[in-house]
């Protein structure tokens, strides 16, 4: 699997608020990173899938992931899970009941699309320097960490996935089945071992991923090896930070209607 992208600068020492300088740093690897991989796609990258002709006969579950949508009962969490939600709701569409071919690269980003304003997504929380921040298009990371899950359980071959800088409570990541994606340049891609069917469904509680095959999957176990060493830190976030002369601070201005 790909090593970590360098999506985070240094975090600054002591717990120290990240300053305009770390920002600056941030902004021209994330600048230089999404050219690479515009370069390297254009060289010859993922195909983009549509629906097959038949979906009936991929009726064999090869992988399969449920987490929940909502976790938090903040008022100024809420506003941005429900952008989270907003931002699924737009990916699914974009993943749901295409059909990856045998050996064919499936790639999140070329898939769904950048995520823009103008494309409908909205703010949701994204980690970012060791921190949860609103950021258009933010909770994407939720549907890679699932499709990541059932990619594993459905034994595809893992060309490319990052693992998060920190934890979020409740995530997959947990567990080490998370996948952080980050327009372009942090993506999620995999190669299924048959042709397979991609469902993504939102219910009004939960997030539905599931891959299926055409026969019966043969018994398997996946195991996820892990890097030794310590686990990531937790994850903090910008709702209730007291850190106000970070470079990244809120203002918690009224959500707009």
């Amino acid at each position: 699997m790909t090593p970590a992208a360098p999506t985070d600068p240094e975090i600054e020492p002591d717990g120290a608020a990240p300053s305009w300088f770390s920002w600056l740093v941030f902004e021209a690897k994330r600048r230089a990173l999404r050219l690479k991989r515009r370069v390297e796609d254009f060289a010859g990258g993922a195909a983009r899938y549509g629906p097959g002709q038949n979906p009936a006969r991929f009726s064999h579950i090869a992988g399969q992931s449920t987490t929940a949508l909502w976790s938090s009962p903040s008022e100024t969490q809420f506003r941005f899970e429900r952008g989270k939600v907003q931002n699924l709701r737009i990916a699914a569409a974009a993943l749901d009941g295409i059909v990856i071919p045998a050996g064919g690269l499936f790639s999140f980003w070329r898939q769904v699309g950048p995520p823009t304003a103008a494309r409908g997504f909205a703010e949701g929380r994204m980690l970012q320097q060791g921190c949860m921040v609103a950021s258009v298009g933010g909770g994407l990371c939720q549907l890679s960490n699932s499709l990541f899950d059932a990619a594993l359980q459905a034994d595809c071959a893992i060309v490319e996935r990052h693992a998060h800088s920190r934890i979020v409570p409740g995530s997959q990541a947990e567990r080490g089945r998370d996948a952080t994606v980050a327009w372009n340049y942090v993506d999620l891609r995999f190669r299924p071992p048959t042709a397979m069917q991609l469902r993504v469904c939102l219910g009004a509680e939960t997030l539905d991923v599931t891959l299926s095959q055409e026969t019966p999957p043969e018994p398997r176990i996946s195991v996820l090896r892990l890097d030794a060493g310590p686990a990531p830190a937790l994850a903090s976030s910008c709702a209730d930070c007291e850190k106000a002369a970070c470079s990244r601070h809120e203002s918690m201005a009224p959500w707009p209607s």
